[in-house]
């Protein structure tokens, strides 16, 4: 049988009663291997140590965690700004640069997303609600569980995304209170949510895939499998697919 794709998933710093942890999901490993790759959790580690690891992946995946540090867009944090994990924040950026730099596809998920965007010379809502107001949910209640469906998607018709789910719109999870703002140079909007939120960006060279929603925790729907099953595709192919906005 051939090997299945290495697939690299970054790690952030779990901190709670016990001693300090490096992890992730268990919901990405699992999205990961149904769709058939193996999966190598990266913890944080120095530049050229991360450089070289990437280069013997076929993949990256860049998922959910910590606030961003808003010193990466140049900002001081407000008064919403929740943890930050700098160790991590510093890896994915080696990691990310490295990827790009190889030619490996990359995924993004949740602060996935976000990061990406910082990481290329985007920015990033601090706080949704303290920056825009309260008027749309992104944020939901945790006795709702992870596989409620919040609120709904738009998708640009021509996008990655919208060839990879086969959809317009979606039906999504949300939890987060923080966004995009200002979108990175060589980033694209492939989907919104009704409220102007972006929820989907892509790179045009078909390098970058990235939602803000969580699709791990919606195995049970096509369009989230699908997603998993393109990086899959995409480790053996270069890239996402042909279509672009």
């Amino acid at each position: 049988m051939p090997a299945r794709p290495a697939i690299g998933v970054t790690c952030g710093t779990l901190r709670g009663p016990s001693e300090p942890a490096y992890g992730v999901n268990q919901a990405y490993v699992t999205a990961l291997q149904q769709a058939g790759g193996a999966v190598i959790l990266i913890p944080p580690a120095q530049p050229d140590e991360l450089a070289r690891l990437v280069e013997r992946l076929d993949a990256l995946l860049l998922p959910g965690g910590a606030d961003v540090d808003a010193a990466l867009y140049h900002e001081p944090p407000g008064p919403k700004m929740g943890d930050v994990d700098r160790p991590r924040d510093a890896s994915e950026q080696a990691a990310l640069r490295a990827a790009i730099d190889l030619r490996k596809p990359v995924l993004g998920i949740c602060r996935g997303q976000q990061f990406i965007n910082v990481a290329l010379g985007g920015s990033l809502y601090q706080d949704l609600v303290s920056d825009l107001g309260p008027s749309f949910d992104h944020h939901t209640e945790p006795e709702l569980g992870r596989q409620h469906e919040l609120h709904r998607i738009e998708i640009e018709p021509r996008s990655r995304l919208a060839h990879i789910t086969g959809e317009r719109q979606l039906k999504v999870n949300s939890f987060h209170h923080q966004g995009v703002k200002e979108v990175a140079p060589g980033l694209q909007v492939s989907a919104r949510s009704p409220d102007g939120i972006v929820e989907g960006l892509e790179s045009p060279d078909g390098l970058i895939l990235a939602v803000q929603s969580h699709p791990e925790e919606l195995l049970h729907r096509d369009w989230a499998r699908a997603l998993f099953q393109a990086l899959i595709e995409a480790a053996g192919s270069g890239s996402f697919g042909p279509a672009s906005l």
